[in-house]
């Protein structure tokens, strides 16, 4: 018999040796099947005529083109749109998996109207209209009641847009989207304070070119985003090293020249050290910082003390050897590139990590250069002709949606606008949020408490607040504090268990959507059209809210009779139409390396901060009394028999969504608890034992252990998204362990974000 290896699965040499004997049987079953076929008589079997329809993909945030192939009104293959620069032509195992969230048996098919308790999946079906009619009526009650602001609209995918819209048109400042408190929003605001770019969602990094990467835990290989996992192996061959820092042992780290297994929450003092020793030694990029930094000299005092020896008992990396990558990286500069988590809400301190990242990048003089982040190029599309919101704090511009919350106090500005309830970028709160994304952790706390004001109605569109929140306790009180919650979604989830009206959408692959517009190397505009007939009795969100507009008196805000209309309407703006965006799914602007990389070419960066240069010490932090941001901060640790509790992602999965696939779930049913052999030979654990965890609130379950050695011995790992206790969701339901249930809710102490990491759990055999 076959020996397992430390992740639990057959060493290469016991898989080929089993697969011999299968293979053996299948040529022979084959054989026989064939021969069978060959002599029976048949007419030769002509397959129908297909049809191709353009889109791009919502299995994750990525966004790759798609062209499907659909038949008799049906789609039945996606493959990569080539013309589109995110993906090549490229569709991962999730992207195929599409097919399934149009097909599933489960999907949210008709409108219906909650009969009994909140989360007790006792519905009845209605008909559109009496739903819509209720929808308006219920919102318009509460608005009468409390005012406009009393509505909370939380989205989450591609689709949330046209929500965002109504709400605002509604006249509630209080719109989310977890993408900002829950994921990225420390690792924007780092850059943005420091360079004055937001270097998140589709980095600009040219991983093609680059010859070091350091990579802070930036798993690129299970996150999977098929244009950046490309660049990246591309980089690889043409020759980049990879230092990859992860207290895990990830696929990515098992493609690196080097595998740092660095404490949780410490990264902040390793980047630091290497700071240090940057400046120290002058390893920076002297003519660079020269002409575009400031600050230099007061960053060089504050990090004085931050020495690779100060570091090595806190991150347990060697002190030598935080010398040797400055050292290393700053020979290959500016073609390196220090690489953040994609999720950078982790510690009580993500902004410092933030900030060091960015400046780390900025010493070695990357901005601009081949191999380092190149300026994107964007084709700018116009929004279309609507009146000004009544809240008055929307800036339409191409940025989506800003809000101004500029000189106003706590919850009413001087004019009387209600101010957001998160607090995201209102001074005195959390003036550094953005307000485009707010605080999805804080929003659910202010409807949770009812504070600064009233919030009585909630509209959701996609997400799931119980699995992408960390605090069940705060989102079910939340929930069940509203006067009327209205869900729009494709799939049920626990969240929406608790709606009291369900409007069931039209899948990616059956509706329209607003342009896909992005800057890579090159600009482009992307289409998605309906690659199929709906199979069931639902709508698109874009259909769903100008119904919505009508019936509420705001169908100013949704001019046009179609979506289709609507694109047509903004392209002509850019100077295009749909019919010309239609040929290819795409309109890209070329690729061109005097724009994309000036300073190659001797032109000049451009960096849109108050000094004009990028700030060391930025003077933003300065003005709200936070430039000690930089500084570290002592973070948890374990105490005897508790381990640091980590989860992240796999390749086939995307966050809590993908688990009733029945495509992807074949891949990975459930999830299992990783745990170093050492403490597990303590523990009485062996491989595939059911086990318990808990942290120190008491929360957790029981999951099944995988031992292994590729994860420190003080910390334990789960993949993300499994654990769900909806019956609607018939594939998942019952499977393995919520991270939500053990994951910490404290705040990022500058920001308002969510500290996911800082939970410590016990754990012990059943």
């Amino acid at each position: 018999m076959s020996k397992p290896d430390h992740s639990g699965g057959l060493s290469r040499r016991g898989f080929l040796k089993s697969m011999a004997g299968v293979t053996a049987l299948s040529a022979t079953a084959l054989a026989t099947e064939a021969h069978a076929r060959i002599n029976t008589p048949h007419d030769a079997e002509v397959l129908k005529d297909f049809e191709e329809h353009w889109g791009f993909c919502d299995m994750c945030y990525w966004r790759c083109g798609l062209k499907v192939r659909s038949r008799d009104g049906k789609a039945f293959k996606i493959d990569g749109n080539p013309e589109h620069p995110l993906n090549r032509g490229v569709v991962c195992g999730k992207g195929n998996s599409g097919i399934q969230v149009a097909f599933a048996p489960n999907r949210l098919k008709q409108p219906m109207e909650r009969v009994g308790a909140r989360g007790e999946n006792n519905w009845r079906p209605m008909p559109w209209d009496e739903a819509l009619d209720k929808v308006a009526h219920e919102l318009n009650k509460v608005k009468e009641k409390y005012g406009p602001q009393a509505l909370v609209m939380i989205g989450h995918g591609t689709w949330e847009k046209p929500y965002h819209r109504l709400a605002h048109a509604f006249g509630t400042p209080n719109t989310t989207s977890p993408v900002f408190g829950l994921c990225c929003g420390p690792r924007g605001v780092s850059n943005m304070v420091i360079a004055g770019k937001n270097l998140t969602g589709n980095e600009t990094i040219d991983l093609e070119n680059c010859k070091y990467f350091l990579m802070m835990g930036r798993n690129v290989t299970e996150s999977l985003h098929n244009g950046e996992t490309l660049g990246w192996i591309d980089g690889v061959a043409n020759g980049a090293k990879v230092v990859y820092a992860d207290p895990r042992y990830t696929i990515t780290a098992s493609k690196a020249d080097e595998w740092l297994s660095i404490r949780p929450l410490t990264d902040h003092a390793f980047l630091l050290a290497l700071i240090h020793v940057v400046i120290k030694g002058g390893l920076y990029d002297k003519k660079f910082v020269e002409e575009y930094v400031t600050g230099l000299d007061e960053l060089a005092a504050r990090v004085e003390k931050y020495t690779p020896e100060w570091q090595e008992p806190i991150t347990s990396i060697p002190a030598e050897t935080v010398r040797r990558i400055a050292l290393e990286m700053a020979q290959k500069a500016p073609a390196v590139f220090v690489y953040s988590p994609r999720r950078l809400t982790r510690s009580s301190n993500d902004l410092g990590t933030g900030m060091s990242i960015a400046i780390l990048n900025s010493l070695f003089g990357v901005w601009d250069r081949k191999g380092g982040i190149f300026t994107p190029q964007t084709i700018k599309v116009p929004e279309i002709d609507l009146p000004e919101f009544p809240h008055a704090h929307v800036s339409r511009e191409e940025g989506h949606g800003d809000f101004d919350f500029s000189h106003n106090p706590f919850a009413v500005s001087e004019e009387g606008k209600i101010q957001r309830a998160d607090g995201a970028g209102v001074p005195g709160r959390w003036p550094l949020a953005n307000p485009q994304y707010g605080l999805t952790n804080e929003m659910w706390k202010a409807m949770a408490d009812q504070e600064p004001y009233p919030l009585k109605a909630l509209l959701t569109a996609g997400g799931n607040g119980f699995m992408n929140s960390t605090d069940y306790d705060t989102v079910r009180k939340a929930l069940l504090n509203m006067d009327f919650y209205v869900a729009a979604d494709v799939i049920p989830n626990e969240m929406n268990s608790y709606a009291d009206i369900l409007l069931p959408e039209a899948s990616y692959l059956e509706r329209y959507d607003d342009l896909q517009t992005g800057g890579a190397r090159e600009g482009f505009i992307a289409l998605r059209e309906p690659a199929m007939q709906p199979l069931h009795d639902t709508k698109g969100s874009w259909d769903i809210c100008k119904e919505l507009s009508k019936r509420m008196g705001l169908e100013a805000y949704f001019p046009h009779e179609t979506v289709a209309d609507m694109l047509d309407d903004r392209l002509k703006k850019a100077g295009y139409s749909l019919a010309e965006l239609k040929e290819k799914g795409i309109i890209k602007k070329p690729a061109d390396d005097k724009i994309n990389f000036p300073r190659e070419f001797g032109g000049k960066s451009v960096f849109p901060t108050p000094s004009g240069k990028i700030e060391l010490v930025p003077s933003q932090l300065k003005a709200l009394g936070m430039e000690d941001a930089i500084e570290w901060e002592e973070q948890p640790r374990p105490n005897d028999g508790e381990f640091h509790f980590t989860f992240g992602r796999i390749g086939f999965h995307t966050h809590a969504r993908t688990q009733d696939n029945i495509w992807l779930n074949y891949f990975m049913p459930e999830n299992m608890l990783w745990i170093n052999p050492e403490p597990a030979k303590k523990l009485g654990i062996a491989d595939g034992d059911t086990v318990e965890i808990h942290d120190r609130k008491g929360r957790g379950g029981t999951i099944k252990a995988k031992v292994t050695h590729r994860i420190r011995p003080d910390t334990v790992f789960t993949v993300h998204g499994f654990g769900h206790w909806d019956k609607r969701m018939t594939t998942a339901a019952g499977k393995g362990l919520s991270d939500s249930e053990l994951a910490s809710d404290t705040r990022e102490k500058h920001i308002g974000s969510i500290s996911m990491g800082t939970s410590m759990v016990t754990v012990k055999k059943v």
